[in-house]
Parts: C-alpha cells; structure tokens; sequence
C-alpha cells in the first residue's frame, strides 16, 4: 500500500503521523492499529488516518476492514488521491477487477498526471485481457515518467503475450536499463527468449535472476520450463522446481509442473508429492461463498474446466461425446481456462449451454461462479497439465467433483470424489495409489470423435518403404532409458529397419540435438531415425501412412497417438505395465481393439513380439484398411454408446 505524510485539515499533527508511519513501514502492525484509534478519539475527521488504517488491514490481509476505512477516508476527502488508488490496490488484490478500474479512474481524475495511477490501472485492464486497454495504460505511465521502471516491465509483459516480441524485449531492456537489480524484468526476459526458442539466451536472463536474487522463486521455476519443457531434460527440470517450491512452497507452477515431470520419471515419488502440494492450496472459508444445493432438477448440470478447448488433444475427445449427450436430459457448463481460441474452440462452444472465460479470475470468483451455476456434479480435464484450476476443487465447487480425460493419474486433491477410468487403465487394485475413488466405466476410459466431424481425413495409403518402418508420435519425454534399449534392440534385430520419430521437440534444434545424441549412445544411428517437427492435424494423421508398426512406451503408455494409430490402420505394439498405476491405456486401447496378440507381457516378449510381427510387411500393409473397420466398430470410437455410458455414469454418482 502507498502512503503519504501530507496532511489535510482535521488531521493530527506531523510528528503523531510520523509515529503511526514507523510503526507501519517496520511492520509492527498492530502498534499501528493502536496508535491510530488513539489519535481518531481526538481527530474523528482525519482522512490521512483512515487511509493508513485501511492500509494497516490490508497488510494483515484484512480486506474487507481495509475497504471500510479507505470508504471513510475518501467520503471525509473525496479528492484524496492516494486513498483512491490504495482502495484500488486493495479491491485488485481482492479479485474485485472492475472496483479496481474504477477507483483508478477516479485517481486520475483527481491527479491525471500520476504515472503509478496509469500503471496500476493499466494492470487492471490486464487481469481482465483487456490488452488494448491496458497498453494504452503503461504508454501513458511511460509518456508521464519515461524511467517508470515497473510500466516498460508491464508493457513488455503484453507484447510478448500477444506475440510483438521485439517491442517486448525493448521495453525489457528498457525496464532493466534503468533498474538492473530487478530479478522478475530479467525473468520475463528470459521468458520471451524462450518462447522465441533461443534458449541459450533464456537461461542466461534466468542465470541473471537468480545472482540478482537467489530466492526469487519464477527464475528457478521458468529454468524448469526449459528444461523440463523444450531440452527434453526432467531431471533437471525437476530440480529447479524443487527450488522454486522451497522459495515459495504453495508456488501452483512450480508444483504442478513437478507433478508432471516426476509422473514420467518416478511413481513412487508421484503420489507423495501430489499430497504435499494439496496440504499447501488455500481452502477458502465457505461462509464467504454461495452455499452448494443438490440440485433436485431432473436435467442434470455438470461443468468441464479445463484450458484445452482449442486444437488440442482433450478437444477430440469431447466433441462427439458431448454431442449425444447433449441430446440426453442434461445441461453443460464450459469453463474455458484459456484466453487464446482457434476453429476447434468454436466448435466445441456449440457443445455447451454455457460458456464463460476464467482464465481472469481469481480462485476466489471463481468458486463463487460456479457454485451460482447449482452444477450438480464438476469435472476437471487438465490433472496437472498446463492452465489448469485445480486448487478451486479444495474449496468444493460442486457437490461430485471429479477428474476425466487429461490427466490418469491421481491429482492430490481430496475433494476430488472420482477419477474416471476403466477396468484395464484404472483397475480397482490400484485404489490404493490414488486419492479420488476410481470409477470405472464399462467399455474404455474415453472415445476419440471421429476426425470427419472436424477436418478431412486423409486416405488410409500403403507405405511404400521396402523394410520395416517403426513409428513414435507421443511425448518424447516417455522415452526413457529402458525404453531406449529395448528400441535399440528391436532395430538392431531387423535388417535396414528405422524408426520414425515425429513430435514438437523435432523443431527445436538444440532438443533435436539431444535426442539423436541419446539414440546414438544405444547405438541407433542418425541414419535409422526419420525425424519430423509439429504439423496441423492432417499431415500429422496422414504421417500414419509411413508406418507399419507404432511402438508404445512404458511404464508410461500414450493415449491420443493410440487411438490415431488405429484410425490410420496402423497397430501399436504396447505392454504390460504392472509396476506403473497410471497411464497404462496402451492394454485398454488393444484389449477394446480385441488385438491381445499386440500386448507384451514384458521387455523380452515386446521384442519378440516386434520381431515376429516384423516378418510379414505384406500382411501389415493388408491390415491397414482391416484395422480401421476394426476400430470405427470398436468402442474407441463408438462415442454415440460410449455417451449413453458416460451418462450413466453421471447419474451413478450424482
């Protein structure tokens, strides 16, 4: 909160300010507090005294006593300028977005040359996306203080957001000229370099930070992302997270970005962490929020958040199901966690009956939104992926919460009722491992609409290759190194066979590097591996048509790719993951597919077994077409009983 010692009529004298102040700025709050009632029983009228009240509650995180005394404050003065701008700060911190923009504007009516007022107001604007608005804000700050430090950070914050990265890492270098101590104008900086995929110079910016400040949390968390995220490195990813967390243990990044690296790295580290981050959310006090109704309507209202409704994975499978179940006695609720939208987020709006943008909310509205939405049941589709709300669950939003299609694995959360599987990717002996109640549906855990309702679909082709062409198209961070020596054997077992390899981290050179480094330590040379980056969803189906077998991961199976793969006529060989309790959809997907000769019972029988089905390229080439029948009767893409199973489900647990 921002304070001033100038004085008005009706307020004490100099040096009584002058005490009530040192108190305040050594954070001895509650000597304040006392010394203000004592000078408001001989100056009722003061405003200055209201104001550093108001200040005084704001620092014991008492908003609502904060607000009381900044009203009183600006009702005694109506043109205190400083008591605006602090009740401004103070509704902002609150989540109360619009309040905040007004209290600004009123600021600046009352001093329009005032750069911090522009600033803030500025901020505002942001929190909301108001982008344009919020530009304006920072280049008026700038315009009135051309050294506003803070205002050439914020601006830069935008830019980059909306992609102007040059104008961005302008005014970061600005921000910096003039303030080379700041840790967070160096992070941001490093953040730009990293979406622009020079990330030499990010983990430099980074490397800055932390000299400037070694317990500023972000610089260690932001290092996390690029290694974890692009070098394809989640041990050291890892590691960074750790650190951000011991800075600032309750760090929502940081922790769900360690729960998705050590879900590749580690089981049994995954779950402890999951429940250590849960005892650090905040649990709201639920007087402060509408009370939740079982809803006694016959039409059910269940709500999806998630920030994947765009060209993404979870996306392709919600758009059939939730066209059949629109059909049923229900009424769906979207709470999109992304301000960024493309065709396939206007085509999954036509899903919904209500649809709101949160990614602007505070968790505290929030709550408070969907609890006024009376959902009778709220899923969750991110887990522990990127834009996800997860820390809302704790404070209960609906009376069934539960987690479905992007995230197999348990999320921590214990007001999280059910994680939504079935009997072969969540069976019911792995309760133990999870903190939500499995439920298992009957057929399979999730169905894929077909890409016909979305795009058009390439042509099954034969594959031309002469030898044996191996695929992978999921998350290279799965290949690990078992699943490395096996790979390495299977090629090294079959004459002239490759491997094709395509993903995102193929267009990012120094990953690229790193990755047919790895492959060549287990002896698959360069010349084994087809490699190829990121392509729109056609090419990236028609890339099916260059091969024969797809091979799974393991412990951690892929999803997505596996049921593209069957579309496309291609089967994935995949095995038994006994010691892994989730993501073990690779069995799900050929148990549903009735292709049990395609499941290895372990790393010897997968080799095997990619051995024997190896001999016959003729046979593979016929079972491309036999394959896609196979799987557009199967209950992989059966989304019109899959829905009645879904819905089934909904009434199950309502």
């Amino acid at each position: 909160m921002i304070l001033d010692k100038k004085t008005f009529q009706n307020d004490p004298p100099q040096e009584k300010i002058k005490l009530v102040l040192e108190f305040f700025n050594s954070n001895k709050l509650e000597e304040a507090k006392s010394e203000i009632k004592k000078q408001l029983d001989i100056y009722p009228k003061s405003s200055l005294l209201f104001n550093i009240l108001g200040a005084v509650f704001a620092g014991q995180n008492r908003l609502e006593d904060a607000f009381i005394n900044y009203n009183k404050s600006i009702k005694i003065n109506p043109k205190y300028f400083q008591a605006y701008v602090n009740l401004g700060v103070c509704k902002h911190k609150s989540g109360k977005i619009k309040e905040a923009i007004q209290s600004y504007e009123k600021a600046i009516e009352i001093e329009p040359n005032n750069a911090n007022a522009h600033n803030n107001l500025g901020a505002a604007h942001k929190e909301l996306g108001e982008n344009k608005k919020s530009i304006k804000c920072y280049e008026k700050a700038i315009q009135i203080e051309p050294n506003h430090a803070d205002a050439h950070n914020n601006l830069a914050v935008v830019f980059n957001e909306i992609k102007e990265y040059k104008k961005s890492i302008q005014h970061y270098e600005k921000a910096i000229q003039i303030n080379p101590k700041s840790p967070v104008a160096c992070s941001n900086l490093g953040n730009v370099y990293k979406r622009l995929g020079e990330f030499e110079k990010a983990i430099n910016w980074y490397e800055k930070a932390i000299k400037i400040d070694p317990k500023y949390p972000d610089s260690y968390h932001n290092l996390g992302t690029v290694y974890g995220g692009e070098l394809v490195e989640p041990e050291k990813a890892v590691g960074y997270y750790l650190k951000a967390i011991e800075m600032q243990p309750n760090h929502p990044l940081a922790n769900s970005n360690l729960l998705f690296n050590t879900c590749w790295l580690n089981n049994n580290e995954y779950l402890k962490n999951a429940k250590k981050y849960y005892e650090k959310i905040y649990r709201y006090d639920d007087k402060k929020f509408t009370n939740i109704k079982n809803s006694s309507q016959k039409i059910l209202r269940v709500g999806f958040i998630s920030g994947d409704f765009k060209n993404h994975s979870v996306i392709f499978f919600l758009l059939d199901t939730l066209k059949y179940l629109k059909k049923k006695e229900i009424k769906l609720f979207a709470y999109n966690n992304n301000s960024y939208e493309d065709n396939f987020t206007k085509l999954i709006k036509q899903c919904f009956d209500n649809w709101v943008l949160v990614v602007h909310k505070s968790d505290k509205d929030l709550i408070n939104l969907i609890r006024k939405d009376n959902l009778d049941i709220l899923f969750d589709l991110s887990g522990h992926t990127a834009n996800n709300r997860l820390a809302i669950f704790k404070s209960r939003c609906a009376p069934v919460q539960a987690s479905w299609c992007g995230w197999l694995a348990s999320t921590g959360i214990k007001e999280i009722d059910y994680i939504i599987g079935d009997k072969y990717a969540t069976p019911l002996s792995d309760q133990s491992r999870f903190t939500e109640k499995i439920y298992q549906l009957k057929r399979i855990w999730e169905c894929l609409s077909i890409p016909e309702s979305y795009l058009k679909v390439p042509f099954i082709k034969k594959n031309k290759e002469k030898h044996i062409v191996f695929g992978y198209f999921g998350n290279i961070t799965r290949v690990n190194e078992k699943v490395l020596n096996v790979w390495s054997n299977i090629l090294n077992q079959i004459p002239n066979s490759k491997l094709f390899l395509k993903c995102r981290w193929f267009d990012i050179p120094e990953a690229k590097r790193k990755i047919i480094k790895n492959f060549d330590k287990i002896k698959i040379n360069k010349n084994q591996l087809i490699t190829e980056g990121k392509s729109s969803r056609g090419t990236y189906l028609e890339s099916y048509n260059k091969v024969d077998i797809m091979l799974d991961t393991f412990p951690i199976s892929g999803s997505t790719t596996s049921f593209d793969s069957s579309y496309m006529g291609v089967p994935t060989l995949t095995k038994i993951n006994e010691n892994s309790f989730w993501f073990r959809t690779g069995e799900s997907i050929n148990k549903n597919l009735n292709m049990n000769d395609w499941i290895a019972k372990d790393e010897n029988d997968y080799v095997q077994k990619a051995i024997k089905f190896s001999e016959n390229k003729n046979h593979l080439i016929n079972l491309k077409s036999e394959l896609r029948n196979l799987a557009m009767k199967s209950s992989l893409f059966d989304s019109k009983n899959y829905s009645n199973d879904f819905y089934e489900m909904l009434l199950d647990i309502r």
